[in-house]
């Protein structure tokens, strides 16, 4: 009996509830700032996924748990999207991934469309 108390026991220390990763979630968002909400995903959930999506000035950035996550970056003319994959709490704050840089993507998007802008003004001026 002992030993079968023991051997329950040391199976019950083994056994812990699953630890579910935490994401920011949001459905829609213009900005970063307006992401916040966090979220305790599921067990199965292993990803926190940011995409970002833009089209001409307008910006919409989505986060989420997910299952599965597959980073990437695809820009046609004026329209850019990039979805980015990290697996620690609240990993997902940045557009730009789970980098030390926290910058918005949307922010420097817009200062890219402002270089390219002036760059094509000065192009014009010198033709």
């Amino acid at each position: 009996m002992k030993t079968f108390l023991l051997s329950l026991l040391a199976a019950a220390l083994c056994l812990h509830p699953a630890r579910s990763l935490k994401c920011y979630s949001c459905a829609v968002a213009e900005k970063n700032s307006d992401c916040v909400e966090m979220k305790k995903c599921s067990p199965e959930q292993k990803y926190c996924k940011t995409g970002v999506h833009a089209f001409s000035s307008l910006v919409a950035i989505i986060k989420e748990c997910t299952d599965e996550c597959f980073p990437f970056n695809s820009e046609y003319g004026e329209s850019r999207s990039s979805v980015y994959c990290c697996q620690t709490d609240l990993c997902n704050y940045s557009e730009k991934g789970p980098s030390e840089d926290k910058t918005s993507a949307a922010v420097s998007l817009r200062i890219s469309y402002l270089a390219l802008a002036v760059s094509v003004g000065f192009v014009g001026f010198l033709l």
